[in-house]
C-alpha cells in the first residue's frame, strides 16, 4: 500500500524547515522591536469564529468531526480578534500582537473533491486604533519585514493598495441589482463577463476604464478626483501615500493604487493591500492584509475602540525567493564522533557536549567502527563533513 499525504498537503524536507524557521525568527525579532507581543491562538476553533462574522464562507473551512461545530483555522486574524474581544478585553488599547503558525484552507478541485492548502505564515495585528497612523505603522512594518527577510533582488516587488470604500463609491454609480455582478467583474478583471453584462454601452465603457485604472497613486487619485471630486477617502489615501511611497521606493518596492483590489475573504472594511512578487510563471502574493473594523465590532461586546488592522506573510512562498546562503553557512560544519570500543561511548558523549558548547553540529556513531570503509559510509549516510575519533 502506498501512503500519500492528504490531497493538497505536502511534506517539507529538512532544508525547507530550516529556512522556514530562519525566516520566522527574523520576523519575530523585528515584530518585538516594534513593540508587538506574541500570541498563540488555537488551530481549532468554533465555526462561528472561523467564519469571521460572515467574512469567510462555511465551504472554505476544513471541518472536524465532533459533537461541536469545529474546524481548522483558514487564517489567524479571526482567532486573534476573538481572543482580543474576550480574554484580553480588559487590556489597554492599542493591542500590538504577533503570531506565527499554520493555517488550513479548504479548496474544491475540478473533480469536486477537496484540496487542503496548508500554509505557514507570520503576521501582526494592531487592534484599537482608528487613526491613519495605524495604517502607516503596519505598512512601514511590512516594508521593513522585507528588508530583514532579504528576498533575492532579482524578484521585483509591488505593493498593491486599495480601499473597500473606494470600491463602494464606484459601485454606487450603478443600479443596486447589478452591483454584486459588477463588483466581481472589477475585482476579477473579468473582461469576458463584462462583454455579456446587461448594461448600457457607456456604462460598460466606464467599467472598463475603472478596470484599467491602476498604477501610480498620484495618477490614479487625480483621475478619481476628476470623476468623483474630492472626498475623505481620496484625501486619506493622498496622506497615506505621501509617507509610504518614499519608504517603499527606498527598498526598491513599487507602489500601485488599485481601486478594485479584491480579497478572497470579506474581512476588510477600509484599507486593503497585497505584496506581490514577479516570477517566471505568474505573480506570487507574498503578503496581504487590511483594516477590519467591522470584524472587531461584531466580535466585541461594546462599540468602544472597535478598530483593527493587520497583515500576514506567507513564509512558504517567501522561502522560495530567499537565498539559502545564510542557512547553508550556519550548518556548514557537522562532525561525526567515532570510537572503536563500546567502553568509549561515555567519552564520546562528553566530547559531543564540548562541540555543542561551541555551536558545532555533532553526532555519535551508534556502533563501534572497525574499518575505514565503515567510517566513510557512516560519514556519507549521516551527511557529516569530518570525523572525530575518541580512541
Amino acid at each position: 500500500m502506498t501512503l500519500q499525504p492528504a490531497s493538497g498537503a505536502r511534506d517539507l524536507n529538512p532544508q525547507q524547515v530550516r529556512k522556514n524557521h530562519l525566516i520566522a525568527s527574523k520576523l519575530s525579532s523585528l515584530y518585538q522591536l516594534w513593540g508587538y507581543e506574541r500570541i498563540s491562538p488555537p488551530h481549532i476553533e468554533r465555526l462561528d469564529t472561523l467564519m469571521a462574522a460572515g467574512g469567510i464562507s462555511n465551504n472554505e473551512i476544513l471541518k472536524i468531526v465532533s459533537d461541536e461545530p469545529l474546524g481548522l483555522r483558514p487564517e489567524i486574524t479571526a482567532s486573534i480578534v476573538r481572543a482580543a474581544s474576550t480574554r484580553f478585553n480588559k487590556y489597554e488599547r492599542p493591542l500590538r500582537l504577533w503570531s506565527t503558525g499554520t493555517s488550513f484552507k479548504c479548496n474544491q478541485n475540478i473533480d469536486g473533491g477537496i484540496d487542503i492548502e496548508e500554509s505557514f505564515q507570520s503576521g501582526v495585528e494592531l487592534i484599537g486604533t482608528k487613526a491613519i497612523n495605524a495604517e502607516i505603522e503596519l505598512l512601514s512594518l511590512l516594508i521593513e519585514s522585507l528588508e530583514v527577510i532579504e528576498i533575492d533582488q532579482k524578484y521585483k516587488l509591488t505593493l498593491l493598495i486599495g480601499n473597500t470604500y473606494l470600491l463602494e463609491l464606484i459601485l454606487s454609480s450603478f443600479d443596486s441589482s447589478k452591483q454584486d455582478q459588477i463588483k466581481n467583474i472589477l475585482c476579477d478583471l473579468d473582461y469576458i463577463a463584462l462583454s455579456t453584462l446587461n448594461v448600457r454601452d457607456e456604462q460598460k465603457m466606464f467599467i472598463k476604464n475603472i478596470m484599467n485604472l491602476r498604477g501610480s497613486p498620484d495618477k490614479v487619485l487625480t483621475n478619481l478626483k476628476n470623476i468623483y471630486d474630492s472626498n475623505s477617502y481620496i484625501d486619506y489615501l493622498q496622506e497615506l501615500f505621501k509617507i509610504i511611497e518614499p519608504l517603499a521606493k527606498e527598498k526598491r518596492i513599487n507602489v500601485q493604487l488599485d481601486p478594485t483590489l479584491g480579497t478572497k475573504y470579506k474581512l476588510y472594511s477600509g484599507l486593503t493591500f497585497s505584496l506581490v512578487s514577479s516570477s517566471s510563471s505568474a505573480p506570487i502574493i507574498l503578503a496581504k492584509g487590511g483594516r477590519y473594523d467591522d470584524l472587531v465590532k461584531k466580535f466585541s461586546s461594546s462599540d468602544h475602540n472597535c478598530f483593527g488592522i493587520g497583515f500576514s506573510i506567507s513564509i512558504d512562498k517567501v522561502r522560495e525567493l530567499v537565498s539559502s546562503s545564510e542557512e547553508i553557512e550556519i550548518n556548514k560544519e557537522k562532525v561525526l564522533i567515532a570510537y572503536k570500543q563500546s567502553a568509549s561511548l561515555y567519552k564520546a558523549l562528553k566530547r559531543q557536549k564540548e562541540f555543542h558548547t561551541q555551536g558545532i553540529v555533532s553526532l555519535i556513531s551508534h556502533e563501534p567502527l572497525k574499518t575505514n570503509d565503515a567510517t566513510d559510509q557512516l560519514l556519507k549516510s549521516n551527511r557529516c563533513t569530518k570525523i572525530q575519533w575518541i580512541d
